[in-house]
């Protein structure tokens, strides 16, 4: 109940702002970039045990009850209430514009949630809460820590709000909370650090993504969801 309540209160606030066309300049991600953020994140692993220690050791029921909070902003429910009643808000309302806001949070998170699934089934990376050890990996088994799964949803959910809201304060607020909802399942020993990281940088990248704000090898969203007079269903990818 309370998470219809949440997701509804958030539906109507938004529905008063997303009403605009998208006329997004688009980045076409390098080579060099995707390097980088490799290379963040097996950094990030390096660390991954010290911090697990370290916010163990800090963990009380205060902090518990936090994460519990934030835990809520990942959960696929809440994107699908918000995606969706944005989406039916604007048909019921007539206002194409509204209701293409909707279809592009939902299908950042329809591309957030294919790509997640696939790099956690191939990882097979262990929880902390199951070993001491950051660098167990067992590809194809039921581990699936890497990369959160929670962490990818809040940070779809962020970035796609946010790139449709475009008011610096409001995005300032959605990421924090995306990153509330990341530090709770650290906090809940269910992830690593690295884990987070990597599923926010696979949120982000979807909603910029389907936004049109970025390119991933010449990777366009397809055209229905960006231009106000496509009703065809296009995916380009440019060689």
């Amino acid at each position: 109940m309370g998470l219809t309540r949440g997701s509804s209160c958030l539906v109507g606030a938004l529905c008063l702002v997303l009403a605009r066309p998208v006329g997004a300049q688009s980045h076409n991600i390098r080579w060099w970039e995707i390097a980088a953020a490799a290379g963040t994140l097996g950094i990030a692993t390096l660390f991954d045990r010290g911090i697990d220690d370290w916010v163990q050791d800090h963990r009380s029921s205060g902090s518990d009850h936090v994460a519990a909070v934030f835990k809520t902003g990942g959960g696929p429910a809440f994107f699908l209430g918000v995606g969706g009643g944005i989406t039916a808000a604007g048909l019921i309302s007539g206002k194409k514009s509204l209701a293409r806001s909707g279809e592009r949070v939902l299908a950042s998170l329809l591309v957030a949630g294919v790509t997640t699934g696939a790099i956690k089934e191939l990882a097979g990376r262990v929880r902390p809460d199951n070993t001491h050890d950051p660098f167990v990996f067992r590809p194809f088994s039921r581990h699936d820590a890497f990369p959160s799964g929670h962490a990818t949803v809040a940070f779809a959910l962020a970035g796609s709000l946010s790139e449709e809201i475009h008011n610096p304060w409001a995005s300032a607020a959605l990421y924090t909370a995306a990153a509330g909802t990341a530090w709770s399942r650290v906090n809940d020993q269910k992830h690593w650090t690295s884990d987070v990281l990597a599923g926010a940088a696979i949120g982000i990248t979807s909603a910029k993504l389907i936004a049109g704000r970025w390119r991933i090898f010449g990777l366009r969203p397809p055209r229905f969801l960006i231009d106000p007079h496509g009703a065809r269903v296009e995916w380009h990818v440019t060689f």
